[in-house]
C-alpha cells in the first residue's frame, strides 16, 4: 500500500523546523477513530531524532510528572484525549497538561480523537493551546482504490458482485428519535426517517458501472473515507485473487438516551476500560458492564477482556445517530 499522510507530513516538518528557528507553535493532529494515528506518530517520532520523546497519554493519567520532568525539547503526546474523564473532577489532569503547555518553551505535537476534541473545545476552548491544528482528511473512492491496489499488478484481482438475499426488500424507513422534557421528565419521541443509504445503495447498483467501480464507490460510502475502516472491510472482502462485494450498510441503531450516552463515551475515546466507563455511568445509576454488553450485542462495540472498543463497521452509523441526539458534534 502507498504511504499515508503525505499531505499532513509537510506542515508537521515545518512546525519542527520553525521551532528550531525560534518560532514555537504547538500542534494538534485530530482524527476519527481508526485513522491510523499511531502510524502517523511513528513517522513524526522519526523526524524529531534524539531531541524528541514520545509518550502515550495513558501513562500520564496518574503520573503527569513524567511529562513535567522530561528534558527533551520536542514532546509527542499520543491520544491526548485520554487525559480527561467526563465526570466531576475529571478535568484535573487535562487542566494540568494544558497549563504545562502554556508555560513551557518545548514543542508539543499531540494526537486527539475528533469527538473528544469537539467536546473539549466546547468546555475548555482547547484550540487556543494549539495554534496549528491538522485534521486528517477523508479518502475519496479513487484514493482508496490507489491505496489498496498499489501492491497488486493490473488485472491481478477479479472483482465479483455478490447477490445478498437479505437485500431483496428495499428498506425505505428507519427509526429516529428526539428528546423532549415534560413536567421535569425526559421523554424520547420516535419518528420515521427515510433511509437514504438503502435507497442510494440500490440506485448505485442499477447504474452501469463495472464491479470494481461499484465496489470502491460502496467502500468509500460505507467507510466514510476512513482508512482504518477501509482496511477492515477490505480484509473481509478479499479472497485472493477475488474481491467479493459483500459490503453491507452499517447497522441501524435503536438505543435509548442512556445507552446512546454510553456509546458516545466509547466513541470519544475509541476504546475505554469498563471501569472507566463505570466512573461516568454509575453516578447516574447505570451499569457500565450491562450497557457495554448490550452495545456489543447490537454489534456497535467489541469487548476484549475489560476494554470496550468501537466496531469499525459501525462507526459511520454511530456518528450519525449520536449527532442526531446532539451527543457529539
Amino acid at each position: 500500500m502507498i504511504p499515508r499522510f503525505e499531505e499532513e507530513i509537510g506542515p508537521i516538518k515545518k512546525a519542527i523546523v520553525d521551532y528550531w528557528e525560534g518560532h514555537r507553535s504547538n500542534l494538534a493532529l485530530i482524527s476519527d477513530p481508526f485513522y491510523g494515528g499511531s502510524e502517523l506518530m511513528d513517522r513524526v517520532e522519526g523526524m524529531t531524532g534524539e531531541e524528541g520523546i514520545r509518550i502515550d497519554a495513558r501513562s500520564l493519567i496518574r503520573n503527569l510528572e513524567v511529562l513535567e520532568e522530561a528534558t527533551r525539547r520536542i514532546v509527542i503526546v499520543e491520544e491526548a484525549h485520554r487525559l480527561y474523564r467526563r465526570k466531576i473532577g475529571g478535568f484535573e489532569t487535562m487542566n494540568r497538561f494544558l497549563n504545562l503547555l502554556a508555560t513551557s518553551d518545548r514543542l508539543f505535537i499531540t494526537s486527539w480523537n475528533s469527538y473528544s476534541w469537539g467536546y473539549l473545545e466546547q468546555v475548555l476552548k482547547i484550540g487556543r493551546y494549539f495554534p496549528q491544528k491538522i485534521r486528517l482528511s477523508k479518502m475519496s473512492a479513487d484514493e482508496i482504490r490507489e491505496m489498496l491496489l498499489s501492491g497488486y499488478k493490473e488485472d491481478e484481482l477479479t472483482f465479483v458482485e455478490e447477490e445478498i438475499a437479505n437485500e431483496e426488500v428495499l428498506k425505505v424507513l428507519n427509526r429516529g428519535a428526539y428528546q423532549k422534557t415534560l413536567l421535569g421528565h425526559s421523554l424520547e419521541i420516535p419518528y420515521p426517517v427515510i433511509d437514504v443509504r438503502s435507497i442510494r445503495s440500490r440506485l448505485e447498483r442499477n447504474e452501469k458501472k463495472s464491479p470494481e467501480e461499484i465496489f470502491f464507490d460502496r467502500l468509500a460510502q460505507i467507510s466514510d473515507g476512513n482508512p482504518g475502516v477501509v482496511e477492515r472491510l477490505w480484509k473481509d472482502a478479499l479472497d485472493y485473487p477475488e474481491v467479493r462485494n459483500i459490503l453491507k450498510d452499517p447497522p441501524s441503531i435503536d438505543l435509548d438516551r442512556d445507552e446512546s450516552f454510553a456509546l458516545s463515551i466509547i466513541l470519544s475515546k475509541g476504546s475505554v476500560e469498563i471501569d472507566e466507563l463505570g466512573e461516568v455511568l454509575e453516578p447516574l445509576g447505570l451499569s457500565a458492564r450491562n450497557i457495554a454488553r448490550l452495545l456489543e450485542e447490537r454489534r456497535l462495540v467489541e469487548i476484549d477482556g475489560e476494554v470496550a472498543s468501537m466496531r469499525a463497521e459501525a462507526l459511520k452509523s454511530a456518528v450519525e445517530h449520536l449527532r442526531r441526539l446532539r451527543l457529539v458534534w
